[in-house]
């Protein structure tokens, strides 16, 4: 059991040294998740996310930082409450955003031989546009060992500095479960502008890379993850570590 203990402990080390040593050319960061529709009864969990880029093209070195706390209220709806902040080598951290998501399942793999969800996102920001999205998330095996996760978001500006449009993107992910505590995926993330004037695809964000998963014990697990950018638009790298606790 310590050996085993020990060896979790030892691979989150090592996500997290690989995660600080190959973003030496970041230049942004991206703490957002291919997320699940699964919602699981009674369940309570928090995790921290964190990015993190070197100085880069003038800019200085920079960290994100994203807390977030969730609890199912039924069977079927989980509630959560996220902030998310910035600092430099050069600055205090500085507040961002506070986001309120409510999630609902209306389809499972028992019955329905996939799992399926709707999530609506109320995003508040500090000196960026404030917005409501729309989502639809969904998981579906591929056999025994792969599952297809494919999400759709459309988001709609509200304020002061809002622009016109829905503004679209997709995530996806391919995952290949290893045993009970590790899986490998491989990641996407597609950002294609607001409707009322889509751009290019150079000027559009659409990134993809790998990711590991790992159980921890305890109700404790991490993700790390390599997204690389494949329009001009997008960072050439971005480096994330998620740790999660459930209660």
């Amino acid at each position: 059991m310590l050996v085993t203990h020990s060896l979790r402990i030892a691979t989150l080390v090592l996500a997290s040294l690989t995660i600080l040593l190959v973003s030496i050319e970041a230049s942004a960061q991206n703490v957002g998740g291919v997320f699940g529709p699964k919602v699981t009864p009674g369940s309570k969990a928090a995790e921290l996310r964190v990015a993190v880029a070197p100085e880069s093209d003038g800019r200085p070195s920079r960290v994100v930082s994203r807390f977030h706390y969730q609890q199912s209220v039924t069977d079927n709806l989980r509630l959560r409450a996220v902030v998310q902040g910035a600092d430099t080598l050069n600055s205090d951290f500085d507040f961002d955003l506070v986001q309120f998501e409510a999630q609902y399942q209306f389809l499972n793999r028992e019955e329905n031989g996939f799992d399926s969800a709707f999530r609506v996102d109320l995003l508040l920001g500090d000196d960026r546009p404030n917005l409501v999205s729309f989502n639809w998330t969904s998981d579906i095996p591929l056999s025994e060992k792969w599952t297809a996760r494919a999400l759709i978001l459309a988001q709609l500006q509200f304020g002061d500095n809002r622009n016109n449009g829905i503004f679209l993107q997709t995530r996806s992910s391919l995952r290949y479960q290893v045993n009970s505590i590790y899986n490998l995926q491989v990641q996407s993330f597609n950002t294609y502008g607001s409707t009322a004037d889509f751009p290019d695809f150079r000027n559009q964000n659409h990134s993809v890379g790998p990711a590991v998963s790992a159980k921890l014990g305890d109700g404790w697990s991490m993700e790390a993850s390599t997204l690389f950018g494949l329009t001009d638009a997008t960072s050439d790298v971005d480096f994330r570590l998620f740790i999660a606790k459930s209660f």
